[in-house]
């Protein structure tokens, strides 16, 4: 195919100078070197070898080292000094670059002028509209970014990493649009693209969007689609729905697929009630774990399951069985009867909200006790017990303690994340029903200087009897202890929990004089439970500081079932979480111990420092 000598003469030849020159202006400003990741497919390969432009070389090296703005320069000088086909080679790849630039006005410009010139050559012309579509997504112009993508896959020779990209984007520009069936198709035509991991991130794409709509959707679904995969996706979808339990679900599936054999098998384990493992047939044990091993909570659900293992080991008591939910509510109710049938007295678990509210619409007065680990969102019922796992707990232990200490004016200080304002809420609510006056409250964000708070929060003068209530951690309290002490010198200083791990930062002079509450498995660990710390470092030898925090809960967890097993509900535990109580409505209150930073090192207190100290 030859090309007319006359390409980038006149207005053609301006507009490419007008695009060189902005993108000049923008690759004279100083860009950070960065790995290219490229999103688009290879440039195409042609039968002809053109002749190379002198940039061009240029232009690669540029590219290499992440200089996307310049070397999109330099591909539109190569392309102005050759002809032919060379020409929409090098105006393709300044329009990847610009893309990678994130300058996909100017990307979508040289797509255009690529898609105009090319004559029939079908694998230049896929390049372009998925560069094209992707800079017209950039801009927020789905509709038009949706054509090019479907445009795409008519082309036979759009490679096969480019053509699941694209499907996969249609999947979502769909679902956004309220196409869901359509959105599903794309999703399972998809998948024989796939291979490894990444056929496992597909489905549970799948799965996301089939559990998003309700079951009369699915049902209509089935009568719409004429595709046997998308018809069996749909089938297996209900099946799940009606048979919570994996062993129920699974002779369903086979079932189906007995009674539909023209159907083509496709391999639904990615789905993660499917990958829940068979407790059924493990050792049984008095004392039954039911924690979520999915998601961020999985590995935190080891530390706790730890810690209740090494107490059984330690005092020689009940087993423990694991039973581990997903974080579908019916699911873990499911689980729960299981346990009941298979003879567990007791069970530790379940964690989140939604698991407690299951677990306790089955339970039955009679059925064995129940410890809630987190908030019951209002629960209550005869034999639920809730030991929670939150720093709130600290917080409240503040606000009692503080009042009864003498103080009655507070100054909150907290950080502007969802945690924090939970924290502060549950001090404020419980100081001020105590009686106590709340003198201000501020925020900061964290890692940021918190002198304009701490002058805002303490800008007048504090009495006697006040405190700063402060929600950090050890990272951020330097800044803060700082700020705060800049303006008022003598003012205590009480936080919750200040340690989110087992020992203070290398460096923590600037925190001398805070005092907090913390579990004593953290404020003095040679002397809590020195044999269990001894057992869990073998089991967990490379446990983060959240999880070797959650192994005391475990520990705790253990001691509080045997307790109740055996009915010794008035006798305080001193655990390594801090001094259990049973207390009104089946809450567990824990008191933890004080401590206070001197010099940069942990120094135990007998209790909350008084006012005026």
């Amino acid at each position: 195919m030859k090309l007319p000598d006359r390409l980038f003469r006149l207005s053609r030849l301006t507009a490419t100078l007008g695009l060189a020159a902005a993108l000049s202006a923008c690759a004279s400003m100083p860009h950070k070197t960065a790995p290219v990741i490229s999103t688009v497919p290879n440039p195409a390969v042609t039968t002809a070898n053109p002749p190379e432009a002198p940039s061009a070389h240029q232009a690669d090296t540029l590219l290499a080292e992440g200089h996307d703005l310049e070397a999109a320069k330099a591909y539109i000088q190569a392309a102005a000094a050759v002809q032919g086909q060379a020409q929409l080679h090098y105006l393709l790849k300044a329009a990847q670059a610009s893309l990678q630039g994130n300058k996909s006005q100017v990307a979508v410009l040289l797509a255009d002028e690529v898609l105009r010139l090319q004559q029939g050559d079908n694998t230049l012309r896929g390049e372009a509209l998925w560069v094209r579509a992707q800079g017209l997504m950039d801009q927020g112009q789905t509709p038009r970014a949706k054509g090019n993508l479907e445009e795409l896959l008519t082309i036979a020779s759009t490679p096969q990493n480019v053509r699941a990209k694209a499907m996969g984007t249609l999947a979502t520009l769909y679902t956004q649009e309220g196409h869901e069936l359509t959105a599903l198709n794309f999703l399972i035509e998809r998948d024989s693209l796939l291979s490894g991991p990444a056929i496992s991130k597909n489905h549970q794409r799948i799965h996301a969007l089939l559990d998003s709509v309700s079951s009369a959707r699915i049902q209509n679904w089935q009568g719409r689609s004429g595709n046997p995969l998308v018809q069996e996706w749909l089938a297996i979808a209900l099946i799940s729905r009606h048979n919570p339990d994996p062993e129920q679900r699974k002779a369903a599936i086979n079932a189906w697929m007995a009674a539909h054999p023209g159907h083509p098998p496709i391999n639904f384990s990615s789905h993660d009630e499917l990958n829940v493992a068979d407790t059924s047939q493990q050792p049984g044990g008095e004392i039954c774990a039911l924690l979520p091993s999915t998601g961020p909570y999985a590995e935190l659900s080891q530390a706790i399951s730890a810690g209740m293992e090494t107490a059984a080991q330690l005092q020689a008591g009940p087993a423990v069985k694991l039973l581990q939910s997903t974080g579908n509510p019916s699911f873990t109710a499911v689980l729960f009867e299981r346990g009941v049938r298979e003879g567990c007295k007791i069970f530790v678990g379940p964690w989140l909200p939604q698991d407690i509210n299951a677990v306790a619409g089955v339970r039955k007065p009679s059925e064995p006790p129940v410890i809630a680990l987190g908030t019951d969102a209002g629960v209550q019922q005869p034999g639920l017990y809730v030991f929670s796992l939150s720093r709130d707990v600290a917080a409240r232990q503040i606000a009692d303690q503080g009042y009864g200490a003498g103080y009655r004016q507070v100054y909150v200080l907290y950080p502007q994340d969802s945690s924090g304002a939970a924290i502060q809420a549950d001090f404020i609510q419980t100081w001020k029903k105590l009686g106590g006056n709340v003198a201000g409250v501020a925020t900061y964000l964290p890692g940021h200087s918190l002198n304009g708070q701490a002058q805002q929060l303490l800008s007048g003068t504090s009495a006697s009897h006040a405190f700063v209530f402060l929600v950090a951690n050890a990272d951020n309290a330097e800044a803060a202890v700082t700020a705060i002490r800049a303006i008022n010198s003598s003012i205590p200083i009480f936080s919750p929990a200040l340690l989110h791990g087992a020992a203070l930062p290398a460096d923590a002079t600037d925190l001398s004089g805070i005092a907090s509450v913390d579990m004593p498995w953290i404020v003095q660990p040679a002397t809590t439970r020195p044999r269990a710390a001894a057992l869990l470092h073998s089991t967990l030898p490379n446990a983060s500081a959240t999880q070797w925090r959650m192994a005391a809960f475990g520990l705790d967890a253990y001691a509080l079932a045997e307790s109740i097993l055996a009915k010794k509900l008035r006798q305080p535990i001193e655990g390594a979480t801090g001094t259990l109580h049973f207390g009104k409505a089946g809450r567990i209150v824990r008191d933890m111990d004080w401590m206070k930073i001197e010099n940069g090192a942990i120094v135990p207190l007998s209790g909350i420092p008084k006012t005026g100290s």
